[in-house]
């Protein structure tokens, strides 16, 4: 079974409709994916409860941005939450064969300027349709 490292994932910022551009200084990607609802479909007399899949929501994750403010798609993120825009996002690996596309908007935006560390903003996406696929 094949290891690879976490730490040449690539994060890009859809731009144009077809274009994306990898977003600078990115220090960490939370945890992204969705859980489905379920529906209670027990019957009386069942001695289980039994339930089906429902619809799919996207989780809310966090990526955090050794942040420059010269830096255009940093900016171009706090105009999205600043107009609360959807927007696109890649995620990709140069030793993976696929990558994943999930389709966000922007819930939250905070910085941070740590005494012992790079000044940083932290954003908050939330997964919402169409989701997530993978190419």
């Amino acid at each position: 079974m094949a290891k690879y490292r976490g730490y040449r994932t690539i994060l890009s910022r859809n731009t144009t409709g077809v274009t994306f551009v990898s977003v600078a200084q990115v220090l960490e990607i939370g945890d992204y994916g969705s859980t489905r609802a379920l529906i209670d479909v027990s019957a009386h007399g069942d001695e289980w409860m039994d339930f089906l899949g429902g619809r799919q929501e996207g989780n809310e994750f966090t990526v955090r941005l050794a942040f420059d403010p010269a830096d255009s798609q940093q900016v171009a993120i706090k105009a999205d939450y600043d107009n609360s825009v959807a927007k696109k996002y890649r995620i990709t690996h140069p030793d993976f064969v696929r990558g994943v596309e999930l389709n966000t908007i922007n819930i939250g935006y905070l910085e941070r300027p740590p005494q012992d560390g790079a000044y940083e903003a932290e954003v908050s996406l939330k997964i919402v349709s169409p989701g997530m696929t993978t190419f």
